[in-house]
């Protein structure tokens, strides 16, 4: 828990220090695929390990749905939302997880990125052999941490265009009553905007090519 708190905060603050320079201090950037806002849609399966009361109710099946949007503010850090809807199962029983919060990003390398986020987090547990069951489950801080490699099949830019992400990602949600932790592994499709030309650190009679 705490490692993926300071690592966000560090991200969150080299990126803030990042966005306060002045334009005239910004220097052309190198082009490279991962540049700009982006937008992505994950799909995620793995296993989901939840605790009731103390108690473990062992590892279940699961799958879900993840949204991230953003920005790369420098080469290396970037900063967005990210939104995740899952569930998983074991017989009968279901537990059904939702997360909204903050990921920070830094590419180790210019394809590969390590995120680390914190958000809201809600779970649902659920046994449907109980009619009128009592509502079970738990909310408040979740934590993320993750590693994704970008692959750009259908280059044509020097700046931004469409990506096949494979990811790995863990989840944390503590609580008093339930605790989740979530190990998912997907593939994600993102569109990047890329930086404009005049941003780019291109050729002249590349940086001012009309299209």
């Amino acid at each position: 828990m705490r490692v993926a708190t300071i690592a966000f905060m560090a991200v969150a603050l080299a990126a803030a220090v990042s966005i306060g320079r002045p334009a005239s201090a910004q220097e052309l950037e190198r082009p490279y695929p991962r540049q700009g806002y982006y937008l992505g849609v994950g799909m995620l399966g793995g296993a989901n390990h939840n605790w009731e009361d103390g108690d473990s109710l062992g590892a279940w099946g699961g799958n879900g749905v993840a949204i991230r949007l953003g920005q790369m503010l420098t080469r290396r850090l970037g900063l967005g939302l990210q939104i995740y809807a899952g569930g998983s199962k074991k017989g009968q029983e279901q537990a059904t997880a939702f997360g909204l919060g903050l990921e920070g990003q830094m590419a180790v390398m210019p394809r590969l990125a390590l995120h680390a986020g914190v958000g809201l987090g809600v779970l649902q547990l659920e046994d449907r052999r109980i009619e009128n069951e009592d509502l079970r489950g738990t909310y408040g801080a979740e934590y993320l941490l993750g590693l994704s490699y970008s692959f750009f099949p259908y280059k044509r830019r020097p700046s931004g265009g469409l990506s096949v992400t494979p990811m790995v990602q863990g989840r944390l949600l503590p609580g008093d009553n339930a605790t989740a932790l979530n190990a998912l592994v997907g593939v994600e499709l993102a569109w990047w905007t890329g930086l404009p030309r005049n941003q780019l650190d291109l050729p002249p009679a590349d940086a001012y090519e009309r299209r």
